[in-house]
Parts: C-alpha cells; structure tokens; sequence
C-alpha cells in the first residue's frame, strides 16, 4: 500500500468531457487523488458529506438552477477547511468578483495552460487552512485571446455575455449601448471566431479551453468509476 496521496481533489463541471480531461490531468500527479468528478450540485452536496476533499474544483455556470456561487457561499460558511476555486470559460471581470465576494479562494479560467491549473490547485490546497485572500488566474487572459483571434476589447466583452447565455438585447442594456451596435460586436465575433451562430461561438473557445487536455495519456487502470459522468446540460 502506497502512501496516502496528500491533496483530495473534488472536480465539478457539467460538460463531460472537460471535466474527464481535468481528472485524467490530475491523475498523473503523485500528491492528487481525484475523489470524485460530477455534473451537479446535488451530487457534489452528497459527496462533499460522504467523501470529503481538501480541494474543490466548481465550474461557475453549470447550467439552469444551478448556482455555483450560493454553494461556494454554503462551503465556505462551514468551515470546513475545503479550498474552492471556481473555474470557468470567462474571464469577466464580473465573474471574478462575484467568485471573490462569494467567498472562492481563486478563479481560473479554463484556458490556463494546464501546468498552470495542476499549480494552483496544488498551491492552495497545501495552504487552505492559511489563505486570508483571493487568487485571481484571469488577469490579462482576455487580452492574450484578443490577440489570438483579433477581438478587440469591445468583442471580448459582448463574447463574454454571449458565454453567459445573454440575449443581444440584454447585452446592450449592460453595456450601455444601442442593441444595433451589440448586433454588429456580434457579427464581427463570428466572423472572426469563423463560426455561424452564437452557439458555434462558445463551442469553439470551449474546445480551445479543452485543447491543454488534448495530450494523450495513459489509460487508466484502476477500474475506479466513482462519480460517473451525467449528461450535460447546456450552456
């Protein structure tokens, strides 16, 4: 029997297979053992109870009447010594706050380079029980995303709320412009994006966030089928 690995690591997210390339990242890693990996708060509630972790991994929209920041708010509450990073494909800078004020000891984007994901997990959980502040990953991600598709920051903001599920007629009323301004952000989006539709729009930086995944790995050889994969709703 080997030593015990030092860091639980609990991984939440309702696209299935980002969260299965997050457990098989982490599973090459001597210090991890990936509890569980669900789509659901109920799920992560019962597990959280049954099967205890010192980390926790929560995407920040995991689809209709799941709140992903009252349940930080409900984790953190008691105390309980878990480490909770939320992890989303935004790097908003309204979602970052929200995490903050939630109470989330960090916010990573989903397209951190992986090494980066491993660190910070690694990082904080080590230090749960002494973290006073906030860790913040996203910082000058929207920028590099800029670059890499041509957005300019006005994009990125109107892409932002497109990830978020929001209307164009929503999106102008946040951003304080005409809805026909917001019609045309959204034209340059896809054009840029080359993809058709808004839907197509967030399906394709969901595939770039899973592209740090994309490396193959080992099978596993376990047999461990704790927490099996939902369905996913969508985004």
């Amino acid at each position: 029997m080997g030593a015990r690995p030092l860091i639980r690591l609990g991984i939440v997210d309702d696209h299935p297979t980002f969260r299965v390339g997050l457990r098989r990242v982490f599973e090459q890693e001597a210090d991890v053992e990936v509890a569980w990996d669900l789509g659901t708060l109920s799920e992560m509630s019962e597990a959280m109870t049954s099967d205890p972790v010192d980390a926790l991994l929560m995407d920040l929209n995991l689809g209709p009447n799941q709140d992903t920041l009252a349940a930080t708010r409900a984790i953190v509450d008691r105390k309980g010594g878990v480490a909770v990073i939320v992890i989303s494909a935004s790097a908003d800078s309204d979602a970052v706050t929200a995490a903050r004020q939630a109470g989330a000891h960090a916010y990573l984007p989903k397209d951190l380079p992986v090494a980066d994901i491993v660190a910070a997990v690694r990082s904080l959980a080590q230090n749960k029980t002494s973290i006073t502040g906030f860790a913040d990953f996203a910082g000058g991600r929207n920028s590099e995303l800029g670059v890499r598709h041509g957005l300019t920051r006005r994009e990125l903001e109107v892409l932002g709320e497109l990830q978020r599920g929001r209307t164009n007629r929503e999106i102008a009323a946040r951003l304080g412009v005409a809805v026909t301004t917001v019609n045309k952000h959204v034209q340059q989006v896809l054009q840029k994006l080359h993809v058709s539709n808004r839907a197509q729009a967030v399906a394709r930086l969901h595939r770039e966030a899973l592209g740090g995944f994309s490396k193959p790995l080992p099978p596993r050889t376990d047999g461990d089928a704790r927490g099996p994969a939902k369905s996913a709703s969508r985004k």
